[in-house]
């Protein structure tokens, strides 16, 4: 209920009130009031009292209309800064989302790279085993045995080495 609506019925009561009392009178041959009449309250007095407090109201609600209004365009400067940094999001995201595509066909075939160089690695270590020497007698895992037996016999080839062909 708006305040104007709220001010008809007190209006209506202060109405009803005067309605006891004696109305003005106006002397219609002269067109001035009854000078007995000049101090009660007339009708016309309310209606003036009703017609201030209405223009009170509306410049009130004129006001408030302009708020409201410069409210509106506030929130709807706002959603448009919204829709534009939505659309700026939603491209990016489509970006993204064909980079991602991308990315998963490029790790699919590097898998496949890289399925394939891990059989030529194990090829390759295999082949290499093949072609190592062999130690009759010696197990399998026994470096450091290995190791020792090999600067052994090339400490005593080097020696008979130096000792035929180097001259002294």
């Amino acid at each position: 209920m708006s305040t104007a609506e709220a001010h008809i019925p007190e209006a209506q009561a202060k109405a009803e009130k005067r309605a006891d009392a004696p109305v003005c009178r106006l002397d219609l041959s002269i067109g001035t009031r009854n000078t007995d009449s000049e101090m009660l309250p007339s009708k016309y007095d309310s209606i003036k009292e009703l017609q201030t407090e209405t223009r009170a109201e509306s410049r009130q609600a004129r006001l408030a209309m302009k708020r409201l209004q410069g409210t509106v365009r506030k929130v709807v400067k706002s959603c448009t800064e919204i829709e534009e940094k939505l659309s700026t999001m939603e491209e990016r995201t489509m970006a993204v989302q064909a980079d991602v595509v991308t990315l998963r066909e490029q790790t699919i075939a590097h898998d496949g790279q890289l399925s394939y160089i891990m059989w030529k690695l194990e090829d390759q270590e295999n082949r290499q085993r093949r072609n190592n020497l062999r130690f009759l007698g010696i197990i399998e895992g026994a470096e450091a045995e290995v190791t020792a037996i090999q600067k052994e016999f090339s400490m005593k080839y080097a020696e008979t080495w130096l000792n035929e062909y180097v001259p002294k």
